[in-house]
């Protein structure tokens, strides 16, 4: 009995921490050229949110639509950022007097962006399960990706 016990506390232990890692399945649309590289941060952290990134990847881009997967998330909100470096230095380049982003990027949920970055909240998603999300891909902040 007392083995019994053990064996089925390890495999419920172990199926129960199975159901609760997820996958995030990204599909970010919107290129306009195949230059550089495709640059992705996920954040848990309202206070980390475009600063900071929890899990990130670097794609290259070889059409108008790349996909990609982030495995084994834990039950949580998270927040998505991605951003088109076209000259592939790592850096999101912005200009003017604002500094505005002059490489294309985006957020999870595609939020309006007309007077600057999304909040956390904003783009927040709850990954709970499998998901699939797309974000479409915007070249300024004067774009309601609603739209």
């Amino acid at each position: 009995f007392f083995l019994t016990l053990i064996f089925f506390t390890m495999f419920s232990g172990y199926s129960q921490s199975i159901k609760n890692k997820h996958s995030l399945n990204i599909t970010v649309t919107n290129f306009k050229n195949t230059k550089g590289s495709l640059r992705v941060c996920i954040t848990n952290q309202k206070n980390n949110f475009l600063k900071e990134c929890l899990f990130s990847q670097i794609v290259s881009i070889e059409d108008d639509n790349v996909s990609l997967s982030f495995e084994n998330l834990k039950n949580g909100t998270y927040a998505v950022s991605v951003y088109h470096d076209e000259n592939n230095n790592g850096i999101l380049e912005t200009s003017g007097l604002f500094g505005f982003p002059s490489e294309p990027f985006g957020f999870s949920k595609n939020p309006s962006v007309r007077f600057g970055p999304p909040s956390f909240k904003k783009s927040a998603i709850m990954v709970n399960d499998d998901k699939n999300i797309t974000i479409k891909i915007a070249t300024h902040f004067f774009l309601n990706l609603n739209l």
